[in-house]
């Protein structure tokens, strides 16, 4: 990203708000490049702008900008060292047995939110409608079918640098699959292990119905 707009969005980050015109002053810019480079934010998602009103109700109202909810992932954050402490905090509050129990559940109240399996439907069907729903959770999933049964990759892990230190947390996955697919699956590969991506082989019974 230009260092220009960089700027601009560390002062809306400041300042919470801007008008071109104060973005102009404080950068020493012309209004007209600000005007290109809000543009440019704009198509990116990352400002928004609103009319508000001069003071005296007078003119045409002024147009103010400010940071969309994307922008925060521009800025540094402090997640995941705060999700590893709270982790650690866990464990050494009700042990690891509960901790895994802890994270079981959590699974399942993800799984709650997956759509639901159709009548009828057929495996793949349903592995495809899985498929997506672990991309909306940042998991980047494919499957592919083998001669050994299916086999379903997570190219990215949401919670790589909480599991490198957790092993407990490579149980959502794994149950997440599980509840959702009524297949227990057989860990192939794991990014907490150094390897390039989370593999599942899956084998579904000839009497494979999908889970309620």
């Amino acid at each position: 990203m230009q260092s220009t707009r960089q700027e601009i969005l560390s002062i809306l980050r400041e300042e919470k708000q801007a008008t071109v015109e104060d973005l102009a002053k404080q950068l020493e810019l012309t209004p007209m490049t600000i005007r290109h480079h809000l543009n440019v934010l704009q198509a990116q998602n990352l400002v928004e702008a609103s009319k508000v009103r001069r003071s005296k109700k007078v003119g045409r109202p002024r147009l103010v900008y400010t940071l969309t909810d994307a922008a925060d992932d521009l800025f540094p954050q402090g997640y995941g060292r705060l999700a590893r402490q709270l982790v650690t905090e866990v464990k050494e509050t009700v042990g690891e047995e509960q901790t895994g129990a802890m994270f079981r559940r959590m699974a399942e109240r993800l799984a709650s939110e997956a759509p639901p399996a159709e009548q009828d439907q057929g495996f793949e069907e349903r592995l495809e409608q899985v498929s997506d729903f672990l991309v909306d959770q940042g998991f980047l999933s494919r499957w592919e079918e083998t001669d050994e049964g299916y086999v379903l990759t997570n190219v990215n892990c949401p919670y790589r640098r909480v599991s490198r230190q957790h092993n407990e947390v490579c149980l959502l996955d794994t149950e997440l699959i599980r509840r959702l697919l009524g297949v227990e699956p057989e860990r192939l590969s794991s990014i907490r292990a150094g390897e390039a991506a989370c593999a599942f082989l899956l084998k579904p019974p000839d009497s494979w119905s999908p889970p309620s």
